[in-house]
């Protein structure tokens, strides 16, 4: 099914969508306080935006994959025995009751393959499986603001869910990257997502509490400007300003965060060894940001831009709109 990516962030609305033999990459800065910590303030008036965009875009495709954040939907990898689907649908719920404090009822529950494993000398086998459950209430939410806005809700793509597409589509095109470790480090406005495979298998993830607004801040009070200008002022590196010590000092404090992870990472898993770390997101556009990370990490760092199909690189804003094409190729595949 060919479905629009959407990811929905803090300060950018992403979208991802096949146009001909090539890739449409948008990416569109919202106004203030339409999302607030991840979650949409104003339906009404991310709406309007979202249907501003298909105008000026002239998207005309109306079916689309949203990309749920962690704080959205619950995620979960899982090893379950060979069962009917009639079986798993039943036995779903029960793998969140550690999760769901509210009603169970009131979610909806998803799952997709990731490998059937054959048992030992003929016996029973096993089902390994990534499983979600979102609130029935915000998909339909979401679904009625995106309906307002000209587009249909088709699925939702939770981001590990989106990540693991992308790094198992690359993984298609060059088979000698299966089984590796990787380490995605999706650099947001509000916050800083380190997301964990273990043989291209979604193994765990950490949240770091801080994120491009900072530069934001930081840039605000060395101009004089307010800190919405001073977005802008980041990824041009606007007369140096990325290059002045509370710039720099910032970028170290985000090294060391992120470097406390991987290293947690690799003191639990001695035996095994992360062979590529990925930048993604807007924080993935700044350069002193990311060596800083690299520098800190000891881990071989690239864009991510290094794993998208290729129709979708060399775009400037290919790093920020990751997270749509996961979910645009996740649709894909289903």
């Amino acid at each position: 099914m060919a479905l629009i990516g959407i990811d929905i962030g803090n300060n950018n609305c992403k979208i991802a969508m096949r146009d001909g033999g090539s890739m449409k990459l948008i990416s569109s800065r919202m106004p203030d306080n339409i999302v607030r910590d991840g979650e949409v303030a104003s339906p009404e008036t991310m709406a309007r935006f979202l249907k501003m965009v298909r105008a000026d875009e002239h998207i005309r495709d109306r079916n689309c994959a949203l990309v749920l954040g962690s704080n959205q939907v619950f995620f979960r990898h899982i090893s379950l025995p060979l069962m009917s689907t009639a079986e798993l649908e039943l036995n779903l719920p029960y793998e969140f009751r550690d999760f769901i404090s509210d009603d169970p009822e009131g979610y909806l529950y998803d799952y997709a393959v990731d490998e059937m494993v054959p048992g030992e000398d003929g016996g029973p086998g096993r089902m390994e499986l990534y499983a979600s459950a979102v609130s029935k209430q915000l998909v339909d939410e979401y679904a009625m603001m995106l309906k307002k806005s000209g587009f249909k809700l088709r699925m939702v793509t939770p981001a590990p869910m989106a990540y693991a597409r992308l790094l198992q589509d690359y993984a298609k095109r060059v088979p000698e990257f299966m089984g590796q470790d990787v380490v995605l480090v999706d650099i947001g406005h509000a916050d800083v997502t380190v997301s964990l495979f273990r043989g291209l298998r979604y193994d765990s993830a950490r949240t770091i509490e801080m994120g491009c607004r900072e530069f934001d801040n930081i840039i605000a009070d060395l101009k004089g400007i307010d800190p919405y200008t001073a977005g802008s002022y980041k990824f041009t590196n606007f007369e140096g300003v990325l290059d002045e010590q509370p710039c720099l000092a910032l970028c170290d404090r985000f090294a060391v965060e992120v470097a406390k992870v991987i290293n947690f990472y690799n003191f639990s898993n001695r035996e095994r060894e992360i062979s590529l770390l990925c930048f993604l997101g807007g924080g993935a556009r700044i350069s002193q940001l990311t060596m800083a990370i690299a520098e800190a990490v000891a881990v071989p760092a690239a864009s991510i831009e290094a794993v998208l199909p290729p129709e979708a690189r060399g775009q400037e804003n290919s790093p920020v709109c990751a997270l749509a094409i996961g979910s645009m190729l996740e649709g894909e595949a289903m």
